[in-house]
C-alpha cells in the first residue's frame, strides 16, 4: 500500500512530509508543537509500525500460565504434633465409656541443698541411688507424678520416669498424699525410677510423654498404647510452648498410675501452674463425659499417633 493513501497530500497538492517543519514568522515549529500542524512522514511511518506492533501483542493469545505452587502437606506425624488429625468415622469407634479426669505434669527440681535433713534419692531398679538428694516435699511430687527434671548445678537437666513400687521403704509421704487410699500411699514409699532421654519424661513401656495427649489409665479398662476419642474435648483451645492449639480430641493411652483406677484417667500437661480444660478436667468422679477406643486398625489417627511415637526412650 503506498503512503499517500493513508496520508493524503494537502489541497494545495503537498505531501505531509514537505514543510511542516518549517518556521514560522521566523520562529522554527516541532511539528508536534501545534493540534493544527501535521507531523511528517517518517514520524507517522513510525507511529504506524508501533501501532502495528501494539495490535499484534494485543492479539497474540496468552501463554500458558504457570501452575500453581502449593504448600507443602504434612506428614502424618507432623498432623498429629500440630493436634490436626481429623474426626474417626464412626464404624471406628468402639462402646462408649463414661470417664473423668485428673491430670499431671513433669515437675522440674534441684537437689535438696546440704543443710537439708530430710533428704532423699531416686533409687533405681536395683535399689541403689540414681540421682542427688531431694528435698522429701520434692521426693514426694516425683513419686506422685511420676515423673521429674533435676536440674544440677551446671544447669544440665536429668529427666527421670516411674519404674513401679518394688523399692525399699523410702519416704513417707502419707500427709501430702491426703485422702488417697492406703494401697497408693504404701506404693508410693516404695517407688523405683529410671533415667531417661526424653526431657518430658516417659510412661511404661518407654513410650515418651507427650503433653495433651498422653493419659494415664487403668490398663483393665483402656488397654496400653490405646487411641481414645473424645468428642468433648475436640476444637477446646490450649497453650503449649507459647502457642494456642486447639485440640482434634485424641488421647493416647502411654502411661499408669497408681491412683489410676476404673474410668478414672489422667491428663498429662505441661506443667503445673495453669488449669488447663477447664470443666472437662474436674477431678471429680462426678463430672464425666463420653469416650470411646479407636480401633488400631483403622486409617487415620492411629497411624499417625504411632508414627510421632519416638522409640528411643530410656537412657
Amino acid at each position: 500500500m503506498r503512503v499517500s493513501a493513508i496520508f493524503p497530500p494537502d489541497s494545495d497538492g503537498s505531501s505531509w512530509n514537505e514543510g511542516r517543519g518549517a518556521a514560522v514568522d521566523g520562529v522554527s515549529r516541532s511539528p508536534l508543537a501545534f493540534p493544527g500542524h501535521r507531523p511528517t512522514m517518517r514520524q507517522y511511518a513510525f507511529t504506524v509500525l508501533f501501532a502495528l506492533a501494539a495490535c499484534a501483542t494485543a492479539s497474540t493469545p496468552p501463554g500458558p500460565s504457570m501452575p500453581a505452587v502449593e504448600a507443602p502437606s504434612l506428614s502424618p506425624a507432623q498432623r498429629a504434633a500440630a493436634f490436626d488429625l481429623g474426626a474417626p468415622p464412626p464404624e471406628a469407634l468402639g462402646p462408649e465409656l463414661r470417664l473423668w479426669a485428673t491430670r499431671y505434669h513433669t515437675p522440674a527440681f534441684r537437689p535438696a541443698p546440704p543443710d537439708d535433713a530430710d533428704t532423699w534419692p531416686l533409687v533405681g531398679a536395683t535399689g541403689e541411688a540414681i540421682s542427688p538428694p531431694l528435698r522429701r516435699q520434692d521426693w514426694c511430687a516425683a513419686a506422685l507424678q511420676g515423673s521429674l527434671t533435676l536440674k544440677g548445678p551446671n544447669g544440665r537437666e536429668t529427666a527421670y520416669a516411674y519404674v513401679d513400687a518394688d523399692g525399699p521403704e523410702q519416704a513417707d509421704c502419707d500427709d501430702k498424699l491426703g485422702t488417697l487410699p492406703d494401697g497408693v500411699k504404701r506404693a508410693t514409699r516404695r517407688a523405683r525410677f529410671r533415667i531417661v532421654r526424653h526431657a518430658a519424661g516417659c510412661g511404661v513401656r518407654q513410650i515418651p510423654l507427650a503433653p495433651f495427649r498422653t493419659i494415664a489409665v487403668d490398663p483393665d479398662v483402656i488397654p496400653l498404647e490405646s487411641l481414645v476419642y473424645v468428642p468433648e474435648l475436640r476444637g477446646r483451645p490450649f497453650t503449649l510452648d507459647g502457642h494456642t492449639y486447639l485440640h482434634d480430641g485424641y488421647l493416647f493411652a502411654g502411661d499408669r498410675g497408681g491412683a489410676i483406677h476404673g474410668r478414672h484417667i489422667d491428663i498429662f500437661t505441661a506443667d503445673g501452674r495453669s488449669q488447663p480444660l477447664s470443666g472437662l478436667i474436674s477431678s471429680s468422679p462426678s463430672r464425666t463425659f463420653g469416650a470411646y477406643i479407636v480401633d488400631p486398625n483403622a486409617a487415620g489417627a492411629p497411624a499417625a499417633l504411632r508414627a510421632q511415637q519416638d522409640s528411643i526412650c530410656t537412657g
